[in-house]
């Protein structure tokens, strides 16, 4: 998959494009029908499925407050990639935000990317302040020579449109199973190993840190996991949190123990699925009693395997 900036690109540097846009955070079940209607109307018509996407959520241009993300802008790429997207063109939301909706397809779908193929999500609104709808896109692209379609609604079992915000509430609140049926698949956080403190290794049980990226966590406490790395995977287990025991300092910490893993993965990229939540993170007397705690978490974690749950 081809990855463009949009003030590098010019009519022809896409083949025949078939477009649409959004932040597609999570790249959830509505999403992945919208992407899926956009590869079958570009194979229909021997042209590219391009994705136009923002690197930074437009919220955070429109009310200068931080969203946590589902995933990071490289993991929402590789998403968009595992579902045959040709091309992501990236887009400065602060760039375009006050172009009308006639003035966005002129200037960026049609002047920039040379595309005459546009299908929009159910609920899509494109153009300074959402004004542009899919009725009024729909007009101002015909008159511009733009065929402007929109895909099929995916609803969740309530009735109601499947929304990333939604999908980060339920995470927030430690939710895996609603998360979980909105998304399409299990919820998973990825990162990369960081260096730790190495206090785990002086338990018995050596951690590996993760640095996910500012993606949003669900709330702190012990999980059960299951880790994967490369071309490996393994039941784990998960506290994320501020370690309390050795002072609660330096903020929030997410580490995994992998039974039988050994080894410096530091650097390596890795992915954990959250499967179910034993206990909250809690202050112990001495690194004695946490030590037996964690024997503890690692007998569950061994009964869970048992019984196929991880």
């Amino acid at each position: 998959m081809r990855r463009l900036d949009l003030d590098r690109v010019r009519p022809g540097d896409l083949r025949e494009p078939v477009a649409t846009i959004g932040v597609f955070d999570g790249v959830h079940r509505g999403h992945r029908q919208l992407l899926y209607e956009l590869s079958l109307w570009a194979r229909a018509t021997g042209g590219e499925s391009v994705v136009m996407t923002f690197p930074r959520h437009p919220l955070e241009v429109l009310r200068d407050e931080k969203v946590a993300p589902l995933l990071s802008l490289e993991n929402r790429l590789l998403e968009l990639e595992r579902h045959g997207i040709d091309a992501t063109v990236l887009l400065d939301f602060a760039a375009i935000r006050n172009l009308g909706p006639r003035e966005f397809l002129s200037e960026v779908v049609l002047g920039r990317l040379g595309c005459r193929r546009l299908l929009l999500g159910f609920d899509s609104r494109i153009g300074k302040d959402r004004t542009g709808d899919a009725a009024r896109v729909r007009e101002e692209g015909g008159s511009l020579g733009i065929d402007v379609r929109v895909a099929s609604p995916v609803l969740d079992r309530e009735g109601k449109k499947i929304g990333s915000s939604a999908i980060r509430e339920a995470v927030s609140k430690g939710d895996l199973e609603r998360a979980a049926n909105l998304l399409g698949r299990p919820m998973t956080l990825r990162g990369h190993v960081v260096h730790g403190a190495g206090r785990g290794t002086g338990l018995g049980t050596p951690t590996a840190n993760i640095d996910t990226g500012g993606q949003i966590l669900p709330p702190d406490g012990v999980y059960l996991v299951r880790v994967f790395r490369g071309a490996h995977t393994a039941p784990a287990v998960m506290n994320l949190g501020v370690r309390p025991t050795f002072g609660g300092s330096g903020g929030r910490v997410l580490e995994v123990h992998v039974p039988g893993w050994q080894g410096d993965f530091t650097g390596e990229a890795i992915e954990i699925r959250p499967v179910r939540f034993l206990r909250a993170e809690r202050k112990f007397e001495s690194p004695a009693a946490l030590k037996a705690q964690i024997e503890a978490d690692l007998s569950a974690l061994a009964q869970a395997v048992a019984r196929g749950e991880i």
